[in-house]
């Protein structure tokens, strides 16, 4: 019966198979004339033999020779300037001949002492870059950058907060830059990391805020169209949908290319419209205007624009660190990203014959910038196969994708989706595709055991959070007795009023219906939200206050809180009374003289925390595919992990767990021992006292992971029926028992269509 149903969807959807698949932009652009034809040139990485203390920051050619600005840092370099977040470097300038042999006699350092970029005219002599910069009392406080003409400084520090400020945004190393003259002034584009851009034009920046109302103005970089400059703007108009609070609507957007003057104050709405999407990275080469649609090089000549390359075969992607697109004498195109140089090259095809091009589907996609640069690091690894990331907005999309067979892996929060593919026989079983994963001791059991359906596993977390509540140790006995939800909600109303101040109505309801187990039997696919105690659970949300009272505080103490953890939990968090109490006598580790317990919220259908897991990776069930996907499935969870992480030292700027953005917990149990094991290793003078806290931070931590038994149901079609609903009876548009006999229908539908 299951595979005729699937041969009938087929036989429906066939015309849309037919349609041409969206792929790159070169399959939907036509030969543009004097910006070339759409793809027409390949990517290679180049070694440069660099060591691993060194960075490529920039190449260009001069007077036939390529001029690499390479940055050098050291243990010295870092002691002596460093300021505890990003890495200090100094650049010096090598040459190398047009087929990249160094010659090494001609080394010279740069004009300034950390150089982050230069004009495209490398006879102007122009740059931008920067000295270290120490207070009075000899403290390192990073750098402070200007632009330099025939190797000397001019014009103020390009700070818009002064000289001496001391914000991380603008005198961090990592900074990147362009610069492009006018007649009697200069602008220079800075990409302070984070995705914080600035304009600075003459001897001001310009400003990018409230532009427009529902209009963001997205600064994505400078370049020179016809002997001026023009800054490369996005300009996306929202829709604001208020009223379900975590969403908005993107109605438009367009790229446009803005001529500056030396009187520009502030971005415009209305411009040069050139097609692609601008993601950043842009330069010039006197003829054309080069910029970044994620992992795709563009060309424009301030009319026409196209795609040239799509990058992400060597591992470029819309996160990667882009300092420069060089245009060679030869033909030949340089780009310099995250610190490596690639050659682009005049080509027929637009990837090598030899290699296999896979496809990431990512539907949910609040972290698609993740999910680029991972893909991006697999790509650049070196395997026998490539993937690219395909972002689906919603599950008919996605549906539409699989019948066609234009997908081989999928990331997604959307479980309930992923229940539906493997009831239709789409998802391989991870079981038999990647074994390794189920050894013992190699990824946490029990979540994966929490993912498993009829005791098969078909899609896992690469990482993930545990939720559940917490409450002061004076209120645990009264907390504890809750069996049921509706218990609990009547604790919360008797003993701690102010949690009904501390949240307004609306994320009541998003931070509890956590799990749809409570009035959905997945079984037999029925739900029961007619019961009573879906009407009980919006009564009691509705006695909080509304987001306008929320927005204004609350004085009051709160007892109760929403728990939940990346990683470590905090000194003053315990899973059970007894440990608490001694810490309370003891005092020693508690921040304020108070203790919480952690525990699970209590559902009838769970016993356990909840996982929040942003993505959930499955395999879809295809021969010629099923290589690749274990390949990346292999990397993804097993390869691609932090090792040796530092301990929580109070006296740096950044835990290193942050530095090495490790901010959720892995499913690889090693890599999760290394995270919340840190401290264990910890040495200084206080670790006598210290050590036993975090001897019990980790094996409280641990009981915690080992105790979630299911996932938080969010980001699917029932989950927002639910919202939906509540939403409305919170406005006040219909009752609550409305609002639940209105779920039930709605979601008896939906699961009677799921078969």
């Amino acid at each position: 019966m299951k595979q005729k149903t699937k041969q009938i969807i087929s036989f429906i959807l066939l015309p849309f198979m037919l349609l041409p698949l969206l792929a790159s932009c070169g399959n939907e652009k036509e030969e543009k004339g004097e910006v070339g034809e759409a793809n027409a040139y390949l990517a290679e990485p180049i070694e440069l033999d660099l060591a691993e203390n060194e960075l490529l920051m920039d190449i260009i050619e001069v007077d036939g020779l390529l001029r690499a600005t390479v940055g050098v840092t050291s243990d010295e370099l870092t002691k002596k300037y460093g300021t505890g977040f990003r890495k200090p470097y100094q650049t010096e300038y090598r040459y190398f001949d047009m087929e990249l042999k160094e010659d090494e006699t001609k080394r010279e350092p740069t004009p300034s002492f950390y150089q982050i970029g230069q004009a495209s005219d490398p006879s102007l002599d122009l740059t931008v870059g920067g000295e270290p910069f120490f207070s009075e009392d000899g403290k390192s406080y990073g750098v402070r950058y200007r632009i330099y003409k025939d190797g000397e400084a001019v014009g103020d520090v390009i700070n818009p907060k002064g000289a001496d400020n001391h914000n991380s945004y603008y005198t961090e190393y990592s900074v990147r830059a362009n610069v492009v003259p006018a007649e009697d002034y200069y602008c220079v584009w800075m990409d302070y990391t984070e995705y914080f851009y600035e304009l600075y034009i003459k001897d001001h920046f310009v400003k990018s805020d409230d532009i427009a109302p529902g209009t963001t103005v997205f600064n994505y970089g400078l370049m020179e169209i016809n002997g001026a400059p023009c800054a490369l703007l996005y300009i996306e108009q929202v829709n604001d949908m208020s009223e379900r609070d975590y969403f908005t609507d993107i109605a438009s957007g367009k790229t446009i290319l803005m001529p500056l003057t030396a009187n520009t104050t502030e971005f415009a709405t209305e411009g040069i419209e050139i097609d692609g999407k601008a993601t950043g990275a842009a330069f010039s080469d006197g003829t054309y205007g080069y910029f970044f649609c994620d992992s795709e090089l563009w060309r424009t000549d301030g009319a026409a624009s196209t795609c040239i390359c799509d990058m992400v075969y060597v591992g470029v992607s819309g996160v990667s660190e882009i300092r420069a697109v060089r245009s060679l004498a030869d033909g030949r195109i340089l780009v310099v990203a995250d610190g490596k140089l690639f050659e682009l090259t005049a080509s027929e095809s637009t990837v090598p014959s030899e290699r296999s091009i896979y496809t990431l589907g990512v539907m949910n996609g609040g972290y698609i910038p993740w999910v680029e640069r991972m893909v991006s690091d697999f790509n650049a690894a070196g395997k026998d196969c490539r993937f690219v990331v395909k972002e689906y907005k919603n599950v008919t999309k996605l549906n539409l994708a699989l019948v066609s067979r234009e997908v081989d892996v999928i990331l997604t929060a959307d479980q309930v989706a992923l229940n539906n593919y493997i009831k239709q026989e789409l998802l391989a079983p991870l079981d038999e595709l990647v074994p390794e994963f189920f050894e013992e001791g190699v990824l946490i059991e029990n979540i994966v055991d929490a993912a498993r359906q009829n005791g098969v596993c078909y899609y896992l977390p690469r990482e993930f959070h545990i939720r559940g509540q917490k409450v002061d140790s004076q209120l645990w006995e009264k907390a504890s007795k809750a069996e049921t939800l509706e218990e609990y909600c009547q604790f919360i109303l008797e003993n701690d009023p102010g949690y009904m101040k501390e949240w307004n109505k609306k994320t009541l309801v998003y931070n509890f219906i956590d799990t749809a187990d409570d009035w959905i039997d997945w079984e037999s696919n029925t739900c029961h939200f007619e019961d009573g105690t879906f009407e009980s659970f919006l009564e009691f949300c509705n006695k909080a206050v509304n987001y306008d009272e929320w927005l204004a505080g609350s004085k009051e103490t709160v007892y109760t809180e929403n728990f939940s953890i990346g990683g470590l939990i905090l000194p003053q968090e315990f899973c059970d009374m007894e440990t608490a109490e001694e810490y309370l006598e003891s005092g020693v580790g508690l921040l304020d003289g108070t203790a919480d317990i952690v525990f699970p919220i209590p559902y009838r259908t769970h016993e356990g925390f909840a996982i929040l897991a942003d993505g959930l990776f499955a395999v879809v069930d295809k021969e010629d595919s099923r290589e690749a996907a274990r390949e990346f499935m292999k990397w993804c969870f097993l390869e691609n992990v932090v090792g040796e992480i530092l301990p929580d030292d109070p006296e740096a700027d950044l835990a290193d767990y942050a530095v090495k953005e490790v901010y959720d917990i892995p499913i690889n149990q090693a890599e999760c021992e290394r995270l919340i094991g840190r401290n264990l290793k910890w040495n200084g003078e206080d670790k006598e006292t210290r050590l036993p806290m975090e001897q019990r931070r980790y094996e409280d931590t641990w009981k915690i992971i080992r105790q979630a038994d299911h996932f938080q149901n969010k980001h699917n079609a029932v989950f927002d029926v639910m919202v939906e609903e509540a939403y409305r009876f919170i406005a006040g548009t219909i009752t609550a028992k409305q609002a639940a006999e209105y779920v039930q229908n709605r979601v008896s539908l939906y699961l009677a269509e799921q078969g």
